[in-house]
């Protein structure tokens, strides 16, 4: 490693190494609630002694994350470092630690079985239900950014009837209902516990009495006569395979009145200059691996391709919003004609 390009890439390496320790010592931070206590500025044998945890790894895990300015030293006491005080205090701090626990538990397992996936071996099945609730709690990290942009889709501000196909938890409907008053919303979600969970989402909202959840296949669940202004595919095309999106598309067109819009949101690959500055490309790359890597989820769309499809069954006028800076993660949308 000799010269500065050698040193280089063993900094390169350094921070592959790092980064995966450094998940490891924030993880436990958090679960263990060391982070919390060192809201008051303390030493490893009072922290130790107030959690009733081991002192030696406790003064060398506050070494280590020291070394990761996870934490600073202050005379002969451990404060928080900025970036852990925004993990703890951040409004959407619940989705930036399902972030890191699906970092750790699902993508980087998944992700070290690659050798044995690409050499043909079965792709496992995803969705248990630790895995559900991860995912619903993460997809709250850009949900009050998606639905701003979700603004600025055309026809999106008059919408009065809403479906929201694939809905999770709930939380993007209850989130439109409480900023759209006048408006009413149906969910739909294949998993029945799911979709309880989201029932209880729109009742906690206080947007229950405009609002209703409906446990069944959307291809086939019987939806009623009344047309709707808007439908939503959040963060839900990658549950469909490819050939099916011809189906899925024509279906939500059936239930649009004139006029109705489509919108899709959804993580997209991209090489734009922006996205790879922030790192969100490389987290976007990152799930579409992951997705690939599992016989029942399918990689991230390409958004021309979504357009085109979008255009074979009937929708006019197609367009995309961004909802991220760089564009990884945007609206598709389209007309009905």
């Amino acid at each position: 490693m000799e010269g500065p390009a050698g040193v280089l890439r063993a900094r390169r390496l350094g921070r592959v190494l790092r980064g995966a320790t450094e998940l490891a010592l924030l993880r436990s931070g958090l679960e263990l609630g060391l982070f919390e206590a060192l809201r008051t500025p303390q030493g490893a044998e009072a922290l130790a002694e107030r959690l009733g945890l081991a002192g030696d790894l406790v003064a060398a895990w506050l070494r280590a994350a020291d070394a990761h300015g996870l934490l600073q030293v202050r005379g002969d006491r451990f404060v928080l470092a900025p970036f852990v005080r925004w993990l703890l205090d951040a409004p959407e701090s619940a989705a930036l630690h399902a972030a890191l626990d699906q970092a750790a538990l699902s993508w980087l397992p998944r992700l070290g079985a690659l050798p044995e996936l690409m050499k043909g071996a079965e792709r496992p099945s995803w969705g248990s239900a630790e895995e559900a609730r991860r995912t619903a709690a993460l997809s709250r990290l850009l949900e009050g950014r998606a639905l701003g942009a979700l603004a600025r889709v055309p026809g999106v501000p008059g919408a009065r009837r809403v479906l929201d196909v694939g809905c999770g938890e709930g939380t993007y409907l209850a989130g439109f209902l409480q900023r759209h008053r006048d408006a009413r919303g149906v969910g739909v979600e294949l998993d029945p516990a799911v979709a309880e969970q989201a029932r209880r989402t729109l009742r906690e909202a206080q947007v229950s009495r405009r609002g209703e959840i409906r446990a069944g296949d959307f291809l086939t669940l019987d939806l009623g006569a009344e047309a709707f202004d808007l439908a939503l595919l959040n963060q839900s095309l990658h549950y469909f395979a490819p050939a099916e999106r011809a189906a899925l598309f024509r279906r939500v067109r059936e239930l649009l009145g004139p006029g109705g819009v489509v919108a899709i949101q959804s993580a997209v690959p991209t090489r734009d200059p922006v996205s790879r500055l922030l790192g969100t490309a490389a987290s976007v790359a990152t799930f579409d691996l992951f997705l690939r890597c599992h016989r029942n989820l399918y990689g991230l769309p390409d958004p021309a391709e979504v357009a085109r499809a979008l255009r074979e069954a009937g929708f006019a006028g197609v367009g995309e919003v961004p909802v991220v800076p760089g564009g990884s993660t945007r609206f598709v949308w389209g007309r009905r004609s």
